[in-house]
């Protein structure tokens, strides 16, 4: 079994690698085999550079995002699509990226997985780059809004950082909710070898057709899909990978003795918590440890049965008090004697906890402490069960039954269908204002989308009028995709880069694409996306009732400026084709609707913008100037003209006069640039050509070549099997421990590389940290050498 060495930031992306591998065996080989999206943030810069390195030869595709909202909700893009995604940040970050985990907590993605990664590092706000546990509450509670939980795995090696990566893209694709990896700073930058598998076993991966929203606004809908997930975590606790994985026991069942104190921690902690047991086993305290692997579901029954079977509990956690709570409304407080709470980074001094352990041994046995806990659990473990009343929307939808078509059928509940001859289109009746220019340019969709039948079509279309297009398209022919307000493009990238022979286009309103998402489409202009973007530029929040938007002409009415637009006070409108990039956007036209010429020309545009997206040429754009009837206000002088010329004041009629004459105004139809491809054919031949595809088998062995190229594998010849941790320690033998330490660049990292590879010991751990915000920054080692796999791989002052 080949072996890797690298730390576990590293070791993590590889074993996304591998997973990517296992479940690619149904996959187009047109499409990449994993996407990462990544924003530079300390302790894991290292992450967004090495998946850099990899997209050149494992066919995987990465993109530095311009925010870590954009990376959080470019991987919705990807995993919408059914390629796996990936990505890795730390604390603020994962502040940052909550809006997409709930929106994806609430899709059922499926597929073949997505995985959130949290590096923790010291907090709030902006704290420090130390190692932390403190983002406990955010990942095991949720920090997001609505009722929604998700699978949380917490490593504590860079062996688990691979295995446990693996583990949660399979459960993410099997129980359609985000995977979770919770670990801190101290494992992400750990140095130790870790196994491979010698070859991976396909893994079939279903993709779903489904239309992918959380968006359910039909009454009961909503609460009957929230039960579906309820249901569906519940199955999720059974899940025997999971039980197999929740926690490792260390000497709780010592030769010496039964342990009668059990420390409880997870990720680096539980490392150290190993030396700590050992310490206290070696003065005679009876101390055992059990480290969490599995964080959500909390594993409730394991931790009542270890207070029975051993009794009293030690928390340990570098945070204050979120794992100790979290314990302690499932145990309740008697058998919670102790805990150690270190923020901001600090690591434990084993002597100190151990002096901790001794004085609660000593107290415990001294008093009639077991008799009252053995009374305890018995009272309050075996308690009657609550009755709870889930109303008879419990069990609506099966877990194989889509939402979305609940949804749809309750719309259509005493509705006529709307007979249509656009293939693509439902026979859903458009909902849409009388003159809204949403009708035409949706029907104008609909009719393109005919036209290139040939291509998978990805539709996004987020928050705002927009989104009702998941009603209007066949989910057989269209993947409509919704997303968080503003980030469609960001969405939409992801999957064209994962599906380059797909059509992607995103569908916004002015609000979302200018106001809460214009970051989101000035970086993918700037990156030259190849997807298309269409604008719908009302100047107003049409559904939200008319208030201000980034392109509310100035002097004009909205809600929120009921005496017009003041520049002094509101600014002034955006144009959009100033800050588009004129080198990444290869096409870009203004228009108008509403006539038959005017409709025929907005089709027009919408072929030539998708044949330059096919063609690769870049971003196109189409900006309508579009009505809204219900919430544009003609200002006096189009209505003094129409009284003038004794035109009746009927209000779809001012708003196609607003539009064509106030608006244009501000922004002018003679605006665009890019050439009409006079031979579509020729651009659609180019995309037909196939790729050779490559067996899992045949992709693994090339990724294993590529580690060893990059002197990724381990060369050392190292007696017995597989690397453990847990189980009983090794006395054998005395760890050797090495403390170097200096400023970067004198050597000092790679100077613990050599020592970890040339040592003989079975076992070699690097715990290095550095100060890379700072020039001239101190860089530290810490390496141990031991035969015990179990070791603590934190040096302790006067042990170096």
């Amino acid at each position: 079994m080949p072996r890797a060495l690298s730390n576990g930031n590293i070791a993590l992306v590889n074993g996304a690698v591998v997973w990517a591998i296992e479940s690619s065996e149904t996959r187009d080989p047109r499409e990449r085999l994993l996407f990462a999206a990544g924003y530079p943030i300390t302790p894991v810069n290292e992450v967004t550079e090495y998946l850099s390195r990899l997209s050149r030869d494992v066919h995987l595709t990465f993109i530095q995002a311009e925010s870590e909202i954009a990376a959080g909700n470019m991987v919705l893009g990807a995993a919408s699509a059914g390629v796996p995604a990936l990505t890795v940040t730390s604390s603020p970050g994962m502040s940052l990226m909550q809006e997409a985990i709930s929106y994806a907590s609430g899709m059922e993605l499926g597929g073949r997985g997505l995985v959130y990664v949290n590096v923790t590092r010291g907090g709030p706000g902006l704290g420090n780059i130390q190692g932390s546990q403190s983002d406990f509450n955010q990942a095991v509670l949720g920090g997001g809004h609505g009722d929604y939980q998700n699978l949380v795995l917490a490593p504590s090696s860079a062996q688990e950082m691979f295995d446990f990566v693996r583990l949660a893209f399979r459960l993410s694709s099997q129980y359609k909710i985000p995977g979770f990896i919770l670990t801190d700073g101290y494992v992400g930058q750990l140095k130790e070898e870790y196994d491979i598998p010698d070859a991976v076993t396909a893994l079939p991966a279903a993709i779903s057709r489904d239309v992918r929203t959380s968006i359910y606004v039909r009454e009961g809908v909503l609460e009957e899909h929230n039960w579906k997930l309820f249901r569906r975590f519940e199955a999720l606790k059974k899940e025997p990978l999971l039980k197999e994985k929740a926690v490792t026991a260390y000497r709780l069942d010592d030769p010496a003795g039964k342990a009668e104190v059990v420390l409880l921690n997870y990720g680096f902690f539980s490392r150290i918590g190993c030396g700590i047991v050992d310490r206290a086993r070696a003065q005679g305290l009876p101390v055992g440890q059990v480290s969490l692997k599995v964080l959500n579901p909390f594993p409730e029954e394991t931790l009542k049965n270890l207070v029975k079977d051993y009794g009293a509990l030690y928390v340990m956690e570098g945070g204050i008090h979120q794992l100790g709570e979290r314990v302690q409304t499932v145990v309740g407080a008697l058998p919670l004697v102790g805990a150690y709470q270190r923020p901001g980074g600090t690591l434990p001094e084993e002597k100190e906890v151990v002096e901790d352990l001794k004085f609660l041994v000593e107290k415990m046995r001294g008093s009639a402490f077991r008799e009252r806990l053995r009374e305890y659990t018995r009272l309050s473990f075996d308690a009657f069960p609550p009755r709870v009343n889930r109303g008879k929307r419990f069990e609506r939808i099966r877990l194989t039954e889509s939402t979305h078509d609940a949804e749809y059928a309750a719309g259509m509940d005493g509705k006529s269908p709307e007979g249509r001859k656009i293939e693509s289109m439902t026979d859903k009746n458009t909902y849409y204002c009388a003159g809204c220019d949403h009708k035409h340019s949706t029907e104008a969709l609909g009719a393109a989308f005919d036209a290139f039948k040939d291509f998978e079509v990805y539709l996004y279309s987020p928050v705002g009028c927009s989104i009702f297009l998941y009603d209007f398209f066949k989910k057989d022919r269209v993947h409509n995709v919704q997303v968080p307000h503003g980030r469609g493009p960001a969405a939409a990238s992801a999957t064209k880069r994962a599906k380059p022979h797909s059509l992607v286009i995103s569908y916004q309103g002015d609000g979302d694409a200018l106001d809460i998402g214009l970051g989101e489409l000035v970086h993918a202009s700037a990156r030259g996306e190849k997807i298309t973007v269409i604008l719908m530029n009302n100047g107003t929040y049409g559904m939200t009732g008319g208030q201000l938007s980034a392109t509310t002409p100035v002097d004009q009415f909205s809600k929120t400026t009921p005496k017009g637009r003041s520049s002094e006070l509101f600014g002034f409108p955006l144009d959009v084709s100033q800050l588009l990039h004129p080198q990444g956007v290869s096409y870009y036209r203004r228009t108008l609707l509403g006539t038959p010429e005017l409709n025929k020309q907005f089709s027009h545009f919408l072929a030539q913008a998708f044949l330059h997206q096919l063609k690769g040429d870049g971003m196109s754009v189409i900006e309508v100037i579009a009505a809204c009837t219900e919430h544009q206000r003609a200002p006096q002088e189009i209505i003094e003209a129409f009284k003038a010329e004794g035109k009746k004041l009927h209000p779809i009629t001012l708003s196609k006069e607003y539009t064509s004459k106030t608006m244009s105004k501000t922004f002018p139809m003679a605006v665009g640039w890019g050439e009409d491809i006079e031979n579509p054919e020729e651009v659609l031949r180019n995309c037909r050509r196939a790729e050779a595809a490559e067996t899992p088998g045949e992709r693994f062995r090339h990724f294993v070549g590529i580690l060893d190229s990059m002197s990724l594998l381990s060369k050392k010849e190292v007696s017995g099997s597989t690397i453990a941790r847990g189980g009983s320690a090794s006395q054998d033998s005395k760890d050797m421990r090495f403390y170097l330490a200096g400023e970067g660049g004198q050597g000092i990292q790679s100077l613990a590389d050599v020592l970890m590879r040339a040592g003989r010991a079975r076992y070699a751990f690097n715990s290095p940290w550095y100060e890379p915000e700072v020039t001239k920054a101190r860089t530290v080692a810490a390496v141990t050498l031991s035969d015990n796999p179990c070791a603590s791989p934190s040096p302790q002052a006067g042990e170096v």
